[in-house]
């Protein structure tokens, strides 16, 4: 981020680009954007704080899944082909795969799936 502000302010005060006029209609447009960034960004990094990395990762594998539930349940509704969610179930299959731990069995942290889950749906 401060590397992007470094290189914007150079690149705007010695006119390579121009500057930006943004109107408060405009910043509004974007400040949802944002907010729904900044959680799913703080989701992926609490849930990689508070369990394993690789366990945040293979929770937010499963983004399509949530993509198509928020498809369904939010307006507009955005049916899909029946084959684009049958697509789901390796994809559901692989994470389940991917949190048997050998000899535990499945071992889910449940704080870090939570946070990861957050991460998916914003």
């Amino acid at each position: 981020l401060v590397v992007g502000i470094f290189v914007s302010a150079i690149m705007w005060g010695s006119g390579l680009r121009k500057t930006p006029n943004l109107t408060s209609s405009d910043i509004q447009a974007c400040l949802p954007i944002g907010l729904f960034a900044c959680l799913a960004h703080c989701g992926t990094v609490l849930a990689s704080a508070v369990g394993a990395v690789s366990f945040a990762q293979i929770v937010k594998a499963c983004e399509p899944v949530f993509a198509a539930i928020v498809g369904l349940l939010l307006p507009p509704i955005d049916v899909k082909p029946m084959l684009a969610y049958a697509m789901l179930i390796p994809i559901v299959g692989g994470v389940g795969l991917a949190c048997i731990k050998e000899g535990k069995g499945v071992d889910i942290n449940v704080q870090a799936f939570l946070y990861a889950s957050l991460a998916n749906a914003a």
